[in-house]
């Protein structure tokens, strides 16, 4: 198989007093073997909750509604949606061969123990490893992710820690069982420019190293750009855009990934010009739009179609890039 993992038909939804809320309705991915996808969109699109669905750790009051997730392995397939969410058998898969890099270390990491502990603990529960030879690895790792004097480190707290150093025991605390798959959620978040590069090339580093995949969720397009080999462009819980990382930069189809791309500062422009901005906001979780759910915002919706119906189906307009969206016939823009 070209994937490692895949997400068909996903729908992650939130029963609450008030209403439902679809946070994920209807997303399918294909995570490529050995490669980095890159999942994008604003806030509250269902870039984590896909993560977590993923993983089995949506909590009440949600749940996944439909759809399946599937891990290949070299002997065959796992349907990870027809485990228990607290079963042994998910619970064997989280850490060891799924990973995830949680969006904030201090709140991921526990404030009770040491962050050799937790490492030692990962490695005690998924491998056959003795507690000296899981410390030796556990300090290994830590050294592996640019941690000085990771002897010292080990028997430290959380809160001894700078910022960029709670991310680097998130990404060996993930990596110490060496996973076929590492979601990373926004693995950079209120890092400065320069830890943010470090913490990048490391990844990029042990992906090779290890020959894993990446599902990186940002909202960083620069991020994106240096790290992803695909990108997935996500809005109000499911995917409108597909394609190469280098497609969708030069030619990105769907108004929303223009937008997208159009907010983002760059250097040549004049002095005192405005930003671009994506106007309206993400619609309220609880409403249900008839067509495209992005028609409110769109500056090139056509009346009548956009805002009518279901949601658009995704359709090829190129060579492995598909989009969902009214304006583009199927087959347009292929070569």
């Amino acid at each position: 198989m070209d994937s490692v993992l895949s997400i068909r038909g996903l729908k992650t939804h939130f029963f609450l007093d008030e209403g439902i809320v679809r946070a994920v309705d209807g997303v399918d991915l294909e995570i490529p073997r050995g490669k980095t996808i890159g999942i994008v969109g604003e806030s509250g699109c269902g870039k984590s909750v896909t993560a977590f669905s993923t993983l089995r750790l949506v909590s009440t009051p949600g749940r996944i509604v439909a759809g399946e997730i599937v891990l290949h392995r070299e002997d065959g397939e796992v349907k990870l949606t027809d485990f228990e969410e607290e079963g042994a058998a998910i619970r064997a898969i989280r850490g060891k061969e799924i990973a995830m890099i949680f969006q904030e270390p201090m709140t991921s990491l526990s404030p009770v123990h040491t962050v050799g502990f937790q490492i030692v603990e990962a490695l005690e529960l998924h491998t056959d490893m003795r507690v000296d030879e899981a410390r030796a690895h556990a300090i290994h790792m830590l050294e592996r992710v640019g941690i000085p004097d990771a002897t010292r480190r080990f028997s430290q707290y959380p809160h001894e820690l700078s910022g960029g150093m709670r991310q680097r025991v998130m990404i060996a605390m993930a990596l110490s069982c060496q996973p076929s798959v590492l979601i990373a959620d926004e693995p950079t978040t209120a890092l400065d420019v320069t830890i943010q590069a470090q913490i990048l090339d490391m990844m990029q580093d042990l992906q090779e190293e290890f020959g894993m995949s990446i599902m990186l969720i940002t909202h960083d397009l620069g991020v994106v750009a240096e790290m992803a080999d695909e990108v997935a462009v996500m809005y109000l819980g499911r995917v409108v855009e597909h394609a190469s990382t280098e497609e969708v930069f030069a030619h990105p189809k769907h108004p929303y990934t223009r937008a997208l791309m159009e907010s983002i500062p760059g250097l040549g422009g004049a002095r005192k010009t405005r930003l671009q901005t994506i106007e309206g906001t993400v619609p309220d979780p609880f409403q249900r739009l008839s067509g495209c759910p992005f028609h409110p915002r769109c500056r090139e919706k056509i009346s009548g179609t956009c805002d009518l119906g279901d949601r658009p189906d995704f359709r090829e307009v190129g060579r492995e890039h598909q989009v969902a969206c009214v304006l583009y016939p199927e087959g347009e823009g292929d070569e």
